[in-house]
């Protein structure tokens, strides 16, 4: 029974996928974003959370303008999601080239640009971070880290349709060997780490409130010495984005490791709340980022 309902969903996401085709790539985002704009007042909770959010971080302190700017992400996520997938049909070399501006230091372009260096790069759920990874692949060869499915249908068919040129390793292996091995090589290792960290965060200030923070990229850095490059990829018109980020990041540790930990993630928190103003309505605001801290913590440095 479970293999019958596996290939009925497997089914179903092919429908999808060939209704997703007939759309040319220039209505992606705008099909997506009204698909968006008609699911906000069926969230129910998670509409709830996403104007909290934004009031929380002080984006607005207006209801009725977060309530505004939390329906402007949900249709930023919806159209962004249909343009990733339409990715392999307009981003060429030429595309990259006419339509994407880069505005980054110096030192990180000649990091990106040195086939042997290996660089952490993390992002917030800002922008179009789906289509940000075609640039980064671009320049050099990309690793990230993603579930995999239990449907066997839909894990082949995702691996033969989506990344491109960005090399997967499975979430449930987390930092494996052969992954660590690979970056060393001189890859792009990117991770995606502003959401609740549950039991394996540290509680450091996000938008002026302590929330639960990831400290993977904080530990990597210290145990490689790879620098960091803390960045997004914003979409700017039709096609059109813009890729920002920060000098590279590499710090010099104290020998204090609990102190070298909370320093490093509360700055990626910090450069985090800077990108996220720059375009706020480009921001998964429906996580529930903001949680009550628990009694005793585990920490993890």
């Amino acid at each position: 029974m479970i293999k019958i309902y596996y290939f009925i969903i497997y089914l179903g996401i092919r429908l999808v996928w060939l209704i997703v085709n007939l759309i040319p790539a220039r209505k992606a985002f705008g099909f997506g974003a009204s698909g968006g704009k008609l699911l906000f007042p069926l969230m129910g909770t998670r509409k709830k959370i996403s104007v909290d959010n934004i009031i929380k971080a002080g984006i607005t302190d207006s209801p009725t303008a977060a309530k505004k700017l939390a329906k402007e992400s949900v249709a930023h996520f919806m159209g962004h999601i249909m343009e990733g997938v339409k990715v392999p049909a307009f981003m060429t070399p030429e595309h990259m080239k006419s339509n994407i501006s880069i505005e980054i230091p110096d030192e990180t372009k000649e990091l990106l640009d040195k086939r042997d260096q290996p660089v952490l790069i993390i992002t917030p759920h800002l922008g179009c971070w789906e289509v940000g990874l075609c640039l980064v692949s671009s320049l050099k060869p990309t690793l990230v880290i993603a579930s995999t499915f239990n449907n066997p249908w839909v894990q082949r068919f995702s691996e033969s349709h989506f990344r491109g040129g960005v090399e997967v390793y499975p979430k449930k292996f987390g930092f494996s060997p052969d992954l660590m091995r690979r970056w060393a090589e001189g890859c792009a290792f990117v991770l995606a780490v502003d959401q609740h960290a549950g039991r394996h965060g540290i509680w450091v200030d996000f938008f002026g409130r302590p929330a639960c923070t990831h400290t993977s990229p904080a530990r990597l850095h210290l145990r490689t010495g790879f620098p960091v490059i803390i960045g997004a990829f914003l979409r700017t018109g039709t096609l059109k984005y813009k890729a920002v980020a920060s000098k590279p990041l590499i710090y010099q540790p104290t020998g204090n490791r609990e102190a070298d930990t909370i320093a490093i993630t509360t700055e990626m928190n910090r450069q985090f709340e800077e990108l996220i103003r720059m375009a706020p309505e480009q921001y998964l605001w429906a996580h529930r980022r903001w949680r009550d801290k628990p009694a005793v913590v585990k920490r993890r440095y």
